[in-house]
């Protein structure tokens, strides 16, 4: 009897940014999105193609009407996830909301706080296999001073190996250059059979 690995694409970052309408474009699916941050408060692993699925992650940090008792359950979900050594990831999707970042960096570095976005990317990338895609979405909402300010802080830490994108999921700026590369890492990882996905 032959076992069919399950490999697993995780779709993380902080509430709002944008996981939901990622999954949508890059599925081709029309899951519902939220219009307030924390809609999505369970991990949900969704089938794609074959064995290969994407995770829809909750989004980890402050959400409005969310408790701290309830995120910190989040984020252990989250933590025992992504530490599952049977899950197999082959490389991870992180999306950050560009029109909020340096604001939410600042306000916790004040603090002496690492960003949450920041340990998630690092967090993420020691469990997969190729460097992780970190996505900048709302560039639409942000100008290009602003665009750059979001660069030169990720390139502040020091971070395992990634891949940049700059998109805007509502105005479709720079998806298909994503979902492209998504496609073609997917096909490298497991074969030209995945073409189709």
């Amino acid at each position: 009897m032959i076992i069919m690995i399950r490999y697993l694409i995780p779709i993380t970052g902080r509430p709002n940014a944008g996981k939901t309408s990622l999954l949508n474009f890059l599925g081709r699916m029309s899951r519902p999105v939220g219009k307030h941050a924390g809609t999505t408060l369970q991990i949900e692993t969704i089938p794609i193609y074959r064995n290969l699925s994407f995770v829809d992650f909750p989004g980890f940090g402050r959400a409005a009407k969310k408790s701290k008792r309830i995120e910190e359950k989040i984020k252990n979900n989250i933590i025992q996830f992504i530490d599952n050594p049977e899950n197999n990831f082959l490389f991870g999707l992180h999306i950050i909301d560009a029109s909020t970042f340096p604001i939410v960096v600042h306000s916790l570095e004040k603090k002496g706080i690492i960003p949450i976005d920041i340990e998630m990317i690092s967090f993420v990338s020691e469990n997969t296999k190729h460097p992780i895609f970190i996505i900048f979405n709302k560039i639409d909402k942000v100008k290009i001073s602003f665009m750059k300010q979001n660069l030169v802080i990720l390139k502040s830490y020091e971070l395992p190996e990634y891949e940049l994108f700059q998109v805007s999921l509502k105005s479709k700026e720079g998806c298909n250059n994503l979902r492209n590369r998504v496609k073609n890492q997917i096909i490298k990882e497991l074969g030209v059979s995945y073409q189709h996905w």
